[in-house]
């Protein structure tokens, strides 16, 4: 049944549950959310009463301008923009030159994924590793201690989820190699970055969302927020020019089409 449960439906599962701890943490009132959709070159999400809505990237941002011109020094709204790449976890119950050495079985890990991007070239591992060096981005990966689909169905509980800090991650994977993030068992504090195990750490929905780490999702003005959104556009220049002056020659929503779809912008007011 495991592997019906996608990283998107681990996201819709758990984006309401990560939206209440934001609303308990800053005590602000929530707006919306969106994400960026390549299908319907627009950004899907949903309002206060879980309406669902769309907006094209223009839109989004004459209302950021907006908002930045209406009073520079007192914006009434704010807004979180972070990358948390979702990801499912297998229990492994069979040995194989993929089980860390120091693992017994059965125990669990969550593949990454390296093949490259058919539009941009780049994998989802290596587009994170890009995204994390652009100043303000928060750049995670999930993985949710879901095993069975009928897990999806109860009430999310966030203390399942296991956030891991890209910036721990190894350098220098081949693409032509499996990789994965691996945990001896659902409340192992040290999991592994394999197929060279190295030594990684989760954190708490709590730490994550705390402020106080590093790599935390932080506050966001509407300036900073369009210049993440940006710049993360830009690591596809750098890799092919000519695809990318092409694409954005052709569509206005370049940005939908290449931003990852685990991008996530929530909006709140003060």
């Amino acid at each position: 049944m495991s592997e019906i449960i996608t990283e998107a439906l681990l996201e819709m599962h758990f984006h309401r549950a990560i939206v209440e701890e934001f609303k308990k943490k800053y005590g602000s009132n929530f707006l919306k959310i969106l994400k960026p959709s390549p299908q319907q070159e627009a950004w899907i999400g949903f309002d206060q009463g879980w309406v669902r809505t769309s907006i094209k990237t223009r839109e989004l941002f004459n209302r950021l301008s907006k908002a930045i011109q209406s009073n520079t020094s007192d914006v009434k709204n704010f807004y979180f923009g972070y990358f948390l790449q979702f990801k499912k976890v297998e229990e492994i119950k069979k040995s194989s030159r993929y089980k860390p050495n120091s693992y017994i079985i059965p125990y669990l890990r969550s593949e990454l994924s390296l093949n490259p991007n058919k539009l941009t070239g780049l994998s989802q591992h290596e587009t994170l590793i890009r995204l994390n060096k652009i100043e303000n981005t928060t750049v995670w990966y999930c993985c949710a201690m879901l095993f069975n689909l009928t897990d999806v169905w109860k009430d999310p509980d966030v203390n399942r989820l296991r956030f891991i800090d890209i910036s721990s991650a190894p350098s220098g994977w081949a693409t032509n190699q499996r990789h994965f993030i691996t945990f001896q068992r659902d409340n192992d504090i040290n999991p592994l970055w394999f197929s060279e195990p190295t030594i990684g750490e989760f954190k708490s929905i709590k730490e994550w969302i705390s402020g106080e780490l590093k790599n935390s999702p932080k506050k966001l003005h509407p300036i900073e927020l369009q210049k993440i959104i940006e710049d993360s556009i830009s690591i596809f220049e750098e890799f092919d020019g000519r695809k990318f002056k092409r694409l954005k020659l052709f569509t206005e929503d370049v940005y939908t089409h290449l931003l990852p779809e685990c991008f996530t912008i929530i909006e709140f007011e003060k």
